[in-house]
C-alpha cells in the first residue's frame, strides 16, 4: 500500500481518514523543520511524500515505511 491514497484524501477529499499514516501526514504538514527531521528518520517515505506535495503539488506513490 502507498501513501498516495491517504494524501489524496487529506488534500482533495473529505479529510476523514483516521488511520495512523493519515494522522502522521497531518502532523508533518504542521511540523517545523526540527520535528520533520526527527520524523524523517523513522518515516522517510511518508515525509518525502508530504514534502514533495508541498513543494510541487504532485503526489508521489511511495510504499509505506
Amino acid at each position: 500500500m502507498s501513501y498516495k491514497i491517504d494524501l489524496d484524501i487529506i488534500v482533495n477529499g473529505k479529510n476523514d481518514r483516521d488511520n495512523f499514516s493519515a494522522q502522521l501526514m497531518r502532523i508533518v504538514f504542521k511540523s517545523d523543520r526540527r520535528n520533520i527531521a526527527k520524523l524523517r528518520n523513522e518515516y522517510p517515505n511518508l515525509v518525502e511524500t508530504v514534502q514533495h506535495f508541498k513543494e510541487t503539488g504532485d503526489v508521489l506513490d511511495l510504499p509505506n515505511d
